[in-house]
Order: structure tokens, then sequence, then C-alpha cells
């Protein structure tokens, strides 16, 4: 069975400029052996179907930031996966708006230098299901999955949620869903539109050992 690690969104490059100590820190505390991006690795904030801050940097600047910074995490975390989220995924999806075919794009692992990191949508390690969570929402989004899927799974995607929460099934086995927070630094101009919002980013991460989860708040 394996002990896994699980590091929130990043956004680079707006990471929690603590975040990659905590993670160190964790990764030597549950001494784990495999590792999973819960997905959102980048923000793509100059390629973006919402305005843009007027004073972040250009898509070029962006990019040659983020691979310094990713390079980085591939010091600490030689082979990975990710499950690849939304804002990953932006450049993909304006190309698909385009009408250009997928053969004409690089793929992540390519574009981030990356080989040894598994790029896809879904991980399942040890019956737990890892995905970044596009499209959930609310207070237990990771939990409302399992419910519906009769299967743990292990999510991202919401900053402002980091939880725990388990079901019993009809079959007599236990279930969780478990939303891990984020890595992010909410005061990085990419992170300017939430600067009023309510409800704030939890600093944190997941570990799932033997299919049972423990959940980190930095």
């Amino acid at each position: 069975m394996s002990r896994v690690l699980v590091i929130g969104d990043l956004h680079l490059p707006a990471e929690h400029p603590e975040y990659y100590e905590f993670i160190k820190d964790l990764k030597r505390k549950y001494k784990t052996n495999k590792t999973v991006f819960i997905g959102d690795i980048v923000d793509h904030h100059a390629i973006s179907f919402h305005k843009q801050h007027p004073e972040a940097d250009s898509a070029m600047k962006e990019y040659s930031n983020i691979k310094e910074s990713i390079k980085k995490w591939k010091r600490m975390f030689k082979e990975a996966v990710v499950c690849i989220g939304n804002h990953d995924e932006r450049v993909y999806r304006l190309n698909s708006d385009a009408g250009i075919p997928s053969v004409y794009l690089k793929d992540y692992a390519d574009v981030w230098d990356t080989p040894s990191w598994g790029w896809r949508h879904s991980h399942e390690i040890d019956g737990v299901m890892y995905s970044h969570g596009t499209g959930t929402s609310g207070l237990a989004p990771a939990f409302n999955t399992a419910k519906l899927t009769g299967s743990s799974w292990v999510m991202g995607h919401c900053h402002s949620v980091a939880s725990i929460s388990w079901i019993k099934a009809p079959n007599g086995n236990l279930i969780f869903g478990m939303n891990v927070g984020c890595g992010i630094d909410p005061t990085h101009i990419v992170m300017d539109y939430g600067k009023n919002h309510i409800k704030k980013p939890i600093i944190s991460a997941g570990v799932v050992i033997d299919g049972h989860p423990y959940l980190e708040i930095m």
C-alpha cells in the first residue's frame, strides 16, 4: 500500500512563499512514497477567459517564472502524478475554441519539462480516486462525489474547503471525501480578484496512508 502526499493547487506563480517548506516537512513527517499534485499547478493568468490585472506579467514572463518554480518542485519530486486542473488546461481549451486540432500542441510534460510526471485528469491509487474537482462546488465537493460514486475521492479546486467526511456504503465499506485546500498566496497580484471574498483560501495539504486520509493545515 502507498503513502501518498497530496499537494494542493499552486497556481504558479502565485504559490504561497512558505508552502514549499511546509510540503517538504510533510514528506519527511509521513515518509510518503507517492506524490499527487491535485491540479492547477499553473494559473495562466495572462492567458485567461477573464480580464487580466493590468499590472500582472505578460504571457511569456509568466511562463518563464512558472518554469523556474517547477524546477524547484521537480528537485523534491522527481516522480509524481498530476490531476489536470481547469487552469492548467486553459491553453488547450482556447485552442479548441479556435478550431485548432490538439495534434498541433505539445503535451503538458513537454511544455513544463516534467517527463517523469504523469499528467491526467484523474488517477486511482489503492482504490482512492484523485481528481482536481473541476466543476464541483459547495461545502463538501469531494464527499458529494464519493457519495455519488461509492468510491473515496480526493480533490482540490475549491480553495476555501479543507475537510474529510466519511460515509458507510450499503455494502459496508467506509468511503471518504477529502478536499485538500490549496497552496496559494492570496496577496499575489493574480489572486487580486478574491481580495474582498468572505471565504478565504485554506493553506493545507493531504496525506493518504494505506487508503486512510489525513489533512494538514499550514
